[in-house]
């Protein structure tokens, strides 16, 4: 097809699915004790140090990708004679898309003849990437750019995200709880239960006391919203806690059949504000 798919480092997708499909995954920035690094989800050994890293609490933040790289990413694809779509990281939780949206915006005017989607995913992490998943494989099915494009609208908001974490010490340092809420959930081992909003924020749905009732609650939710598991890539991130993620997928399938799961690191734009440890599902179901 005479199109080029793009999306970021957030959507997580490891090195399985970049390097069978024709994809352009921009990276993100990570600072870390001031140092910037361009992320690489689908490298294990860099997602590997970055969680040692994490563990040991070096001074890290995100940066944005900025228009200028977005204009310059798009542009060389444009300049081939091909068409253009970019499928990003929610606007509610980074100005991404707005910087993918200006440079659309000003390369239409050079391009006018050829075409630049850009999709706000109005998700994080492997959900992202869930949908940019399902682009590639409309894509290998033969499907034309602008049905892609609408296809992906009509259906991002059934792609749903859970969370959970096991320490709260990032949501409080990142501002998502206070320090009394961190305190007092320590003490009482608190684990909030997460999903991404149709506006694209990650908010809190309920809380469960203990690690194992958070992973079991994962389940259990997901489960009752899920469509067609049996038809389904599921996406399971991980905060370095790999075992945890093959015990929430293993809990799911006791219950229901589903086609295969797909592990990968948790990106570390969401790990810088959630943390290590980290637990979070992706799959199409019921509205959010």
């Amino acid at each position: 097809m005479s199109y080029t798919i793009f999306t970021d480092s957030s959507s997580g997708l490891p090195l399985l699915i970049t390097s069978k499909y024709d994809i352009k995954v921009i990276p993100l920035t990570c600072i870390i004790n001031g140092e910037e690094t361009l992320i690489k989800c689908d490298d294990e050994e860099f997602l590997k140090d970055f969680y040692t890293r994490l563990r040991d609490k070096q001074d890290m933040m995100t940066a944005c990708i900025n228009e200028q790289t977005f204009f310059d990413y798009f542009k060389a694809e444009l300049e081939k004679g091909l068409d253009v779509i970019y499928i990003g990281l929610s606007s509610g939780l980074s100005a991404t898309i707005e910087n993918a949206n200006k440079a659309s915006e000003t390369l239409k005017k050079q391009f006018p003849d050829r075409k630049i989607f850009i999709v706000d995913s109005l998700n994080a992490c492997l959900g992202e990437g869930l949908l940019t998943f399902t682009a590639l494989q409309k894509r290998e099915e033969g499907c034309d750019l602008t049905s892609l494009y609408n296809h992906l609208l009509s259906i991002r908001l059934n792609a749903n995200s859970l969370f959970t974490v096991k320490t709260l010490t990032y949501l409080a340092k990142g501002g998502r709880i206070s320090k009394l809420s961190m305190a007092i959930g320590t003490v009482a081992d608190v684990k909030p239960i997460m999903f991404v909003n149709n506006e694209g924020k990650l908010v809190s749905e309920k809380k469960v006391i203990g690690r194992k009732r958070s992973v079991l609650q994962i389940a259990e939710n997901f489960i009752k919203t899920i469509e067609n598991p049996e038809t389904q890539t599921i996406f399971i991130g991980h905060g370095d806690c790999l075992e945890d993620a093959k015990l929430l997928a293993s809990t799911i399938s006791q219950k229901v059949k589903v086609k295969e799961f797909i592990f990968n690191y948790i990106d570390p734009v969401i790990a810088i504000h959630s943390g290590p440890d980290t637990l979070a599902i992706f799959g199409y179901g019921k509205s959010r």
